[in-house]
């Protein structure tokens, strides 16, 4: 068993996630070592890959992804990941039962009784896309165009509060090929008269990812929590699940599974017992706080924050706080850390960086804190183009 304080375990976790120093070698090796990062909206994997990498430029994952190094598709919690083009089999093999969950459910709600007139609108939809006289991407609008008319239907749903929401079937069709592993979405190609997405069959954009012969679910979600706890270990089966989006008995059987390369850990300040790699053990019984405060500004829902959702009394206790942070289903505001703890948040508006301190700080860090902003909001400025970006400093209420 291990033991260490909040203190180690926090510096711990910041140095494997490069907030502690910038040393992530380049944004394939970034994905490699935090599990791969979230691509929705795309400013919080810029925002990410900024504050880890130091060569980082936000061209570097539009390359990454024309180069086919890096696949975006709907993964983890079945919301869109960005993760190295040869790991997308083990994440596809491992998140299938919760994507196949989510699509049902979000069917339903459109008001299809089965799947099958999804189902059978995507076979003619993959019939067209292997049409060897295309031989190229297509657009929805161009899909559409060579689909019979009566082939694609609109749908519509209303909320509890009233608001009218409409799809199409065939909209959800290629979102479910997508999840499939059998389209993928690209950006359009330099030849187009207009930037709009346009879809491929995945193994044609892919020739080098085999997706036809997956894993198996069981082999794959053990891989995929030890890729967790290699990134954000000490951390509890509760965190886990959150994350990955397995259940508890898929959760509990993957860490079962890894019983031998894993040990249990005991953090000062956290109930419960942790688990965390053997390998990384005697690393984290040396961990050390900086000796200069490490700053991060770090975007809505980055992996150092909802890696641990279910135990987010590490960041603070206050649990009016807590709500500030994190909405009833665990997404996470963009936030301002010192030394991983939560120190306040910050936001986008109209062109202006707006931020403010949830809790006193030194006011000696408070001048690390404001370069730190003005630096991201360089990054922004330099994502946005010509479109200026402004910074204001709000009162702590």
């Amino acid at each position: 068993m291990v033991r260490v304080t909040l203190a180690q375990a926090t510096q711990f976790i910041l140095a494997k996630n490069f907030l502690a120093e910038k040393q992530a070698g380049s944004l394939l090796h970034l994905l490699e070592a935090l599990a791969g990062l979230p691509a929705e909206p795309p400013l919080t994997a810029l925002l990410a890959a900024q504050q880890r990498v130091v060569t980082f430029r936000p061209e570097m994952l539009s390359q990454a992804l024309a180069q086919k190094q890096v696949v975006r598709a709907p993964l983890v919690r079945s919301t869109v990941y960005l993760v190295p083009a040869l790991d997308y089999p083990l994440w596809l093999a491992a998140t299938v039962r919760q994507r196949n969950q989510a699509f049902n459910a979000e069917f339903r709600l459109w008001g299809l009784a089965t799947n099958d007139p999804i189902e059978q609108l995507a076979a003619t939809v993959l019939t067209l896309l292997k049409d060897q006289a295309l031989s190229q991407a297509l657009s929805l609008e161009e899909i559409a165009a060579r689909l019979p008319a009566a082939a694609v239907t609109t749908l519509t749903q209303t909320s509890r509060g009233g608001r009218v929401s409409q799809t199409t079937s065939l909209e959800l069709a290629l979102r479910w090929l997508t999840a499939q592993g059998k389209v993928t979405l690209l950006n359009s190609p330099p030849d187009r008269r207009q930037e709009q997405h346009v879809y491929a069959l995945f193994e044609q954009v892919y020739p080098e990812v085999e997706v036809t012969v997956l894993p198996g679910e069981a082999e794959a979600q053990q891989a995929v929590v030890r890729r967790y706890l290699a990134a954000f270990g000490p951390a509890s089966e509760a965190d886990i699940s959150f994350w990955t989006g397995f259940g508890k008995s898929e959760t509990a059987r993957a860490t079962n599974a890894l019983s031998r390369e894993t040990t249990l850990t005991m953090v000062q300040g956290l109930p419960g017992m942790q688990l965390c790699l053997k390998a990384q053990a005697e690393a984290l019984r040396a961990a050390q706080p900086s000796a200069e405060p490490v700053v991060s500004i770090l975007p809505a829902d980055d992996p150092f924050v909802t890696a641990h959702r279910a135990s987010r009394n590490r960041y603070f206790n206050d649990q009016t706080l807590q709500r500030q942070i994190f909405s009833s289903s665990g997404a996470a505001k963009p936030t301002l850390l010192i030394d991983g703890q939560i120190v306040g948040i910050w936001r986008l508006e109209a062109g202006q960086l707006r931020w403010r301190l949830l809790v006193a700080v030194d006011p000696a860090v408070v001048s690390r804190v404001e370069a730190e902003v003005e630096r991201t909001a360089a990054f922004l400025r330099e994502v946005g183009g010509p479109q200026p970006v402004t910074i204001k400093k709000e009162e702590m209420e």
